[in-house]
């Protein structure tokens, strides 16, 4: 009858009775108080692990059990994993590093242990073939110029008016100059042209068309020798041993062990400013 579709005959064979007592109780005031008192006594465990109406099969009840007895096992892990998620994505919002009061995130400390994994690898991996060969010119580089600089610092020592400081520098006065000497501390305007011992250029304030400004104490012990040996608005060169330039690694132009020559002509001397000639 129409009570079996909203009882629990949907429990096949086991439930015959059930349904039996569901399409009674429209004649049968009695079975209707025992239905309501099964479903009373199901209710309090979920409905079903508890029936004990004769005529339920036990094989029933276990299966209906297990089924539900599933269905929270199930829900008890999802509720599990959304709290972990929630977890998961707080970490992830977090400042790696909070200040005050100080506290290193775990995603914080996920990052210090990979940078500094990164670092070791940088200091600790072995050369690749590409940077072993570009360690081998340089030296090469370096080899070469060592060699022809000597020659070059000699030629230049025995030019006229050149002077050998005890520092190894060779200065040339070109022309002499009016004004103020300058001071480590103060800024001065030049123009220069800087020469390798084979002729090349490698910088030149005069090709760019614009003089430079510097303090003096901000470049190569050469250069600061030799500055506060002119005057303002004279002219001399400037024959720079490797050991007061860029040493035995040069730069990105100049390679290492490389002795420089300047040609320097003393625009301003002043105290302020500052800038980087290189």
């Amino acid at each position: 009858g129409a009570a079996c579709v909203s009882t629990p005959c949907i429990l096949r064979s086991g439930m015959r009775s059930t349904c039996m007592m569901a399409d009674s109780s429209h004649k049968d005031p009695a079975a209707v108080a025992r239905l309501a008192a099964l479903f009373a006594t199901s209710i309090p465990t979920l409905g079903i692990a508890s029936m004990a109406e004769p005529g339920l099969q036990a094989s029933s009840r276990d299966a209906i059990s297990g089924v539900i007895s599933g269905a929270v096992s199930v829900s008890s892990t999802l509720v599990a994993e959304a709290s972990l998620a929630d977890q998961i994505w707080y970490e992830l919002n977090r400042p790696p590093v909070t200040l005050n009061p100080f506290e290193v995130s775990p995603v914080g400390y996920v990052f210090v242990a990979m940078y500094a994994s990164y670092l070791g690898w940088q200091i600790f991996r072995p050369a690749s073939e590409a940077e072993i060969e570009i360690e081998a010119k340089r030296q090469a580089a370096a080899e070469e110029a060592a060699r022809s600089s000597v020659g070059f610092l000699q030629e230049a020592a025995a030019e006229e008016n050149a002077k050998v400081l005890p520092s190894g520098l060779v200065y040339t006065q070109l022309s002499e100059g009016t004004g103020a000497m300058p001071t480590a501390s103060q800024t001065v305007k030049v123009h220069y042209e800087g020469k390798l011992a084979d002729g090349t250029v490698f910088d030149s304030s005069i090709r760019r068309g614009e003089p430079t400004e510097f303090k003096v104490e901000q470049v190569i012990q050469g250069w600061q020798e030799g500055l506060q040996l002119m005057r303002e608005g004279g002219k001399a060169r400037l024959t720079i041993p490797a050991s007061l330039a860029y040493g035995s690694y040069g730069s990105r132009t100049i390679p290492g062990n490389a002795a420089l020559q300047f040609e320097v002509e003393l625009l301003e001397v002043r105290d302020e400013g500052f800038k980087l000639p290189f």
